[in-house]
C-alpha cells in the first residue's frame, strides 16, 4: 500500500495547503509554533507549494541563507530542532508531540540512513526507487 506522505502532512498542518513562500512570509502554525520548513523529498513541486523541497537544502542555489533565515534571529547548528515525533491516540490522531531529535542525533542515530550517507559522502543503493524494470 503506497502513503502519500505529502496529502498526510496537509492533514496534519492544514495550513499548508494555504501557504506560499514567494509571498516572503516566513511558515507559522499556532498548532506547531517551533515548524518553521515544512519540507518534502519529492523532486516536483506541484501540489506542494506550502513545503519547501529538501534538493533546495542540499544544492549550491545561492540563496540558502535566505531559505535558513529564523524569524527570531537564530543561527542553525547542530542543536537545532531537526525532527519531532507526533505521539497517536488510539484512532491514529495525533494527540501530542513526542520526543524532538536536533541535527545532531538525527544525524549520529542515523534515523534516516540515506541521507546520512549523503552526508558522509558514502555510495547507496536504494532498491525499488527510479525507474525499475
Amino acid at each position: 500500500m503506497d502513503v502519500n506522505y505529502v496529502d498526510l502532512t496537509k492533514g496534519v498542518v492544514p495550513e499548508i495547503r494555504i501557504f506560499d513562500y514567494t509571498d516572503g512570509m516566513p511558515f507559522f502554525t499556532p498548532r506547531y509554533p517551533h515548524l518553521r520548513f515544512p519540507v518534502h523529498t519529492g523532486y516536483g513541486i506541484v501540489d506542494k507549494e506550502g513545503m519547501m523541497a529538501f534538493k533546495h537544502f542540499l544544492l549550491p542555489s545561492n540563496n540558502l541563507d535566505a531559505l535558513l533565515r529564523d524569524a527570531g534571529g537564530n543561527e542553525l547548528d547542530g542543536k537545532t530542532p531537526l525532527l519531532g515525533e507526533l505521539v497517536l491516540d488510539k484512532d491514529g490522531i495525533p494527540e501530542k508531540t513526542g520526543k524532538t531529535l536536533t541535527n545532531e542525533e538525527v544525524f549520529s542515530a542515523k534515523v534516516w540512513p540515506e541521507f546520512t550517507s549523503i552526508l558522509n559522502r558514502e555510495y547507496k543503493e536504494i532498491p525499488g526507487v527510479g525507474v525499475v524494470l
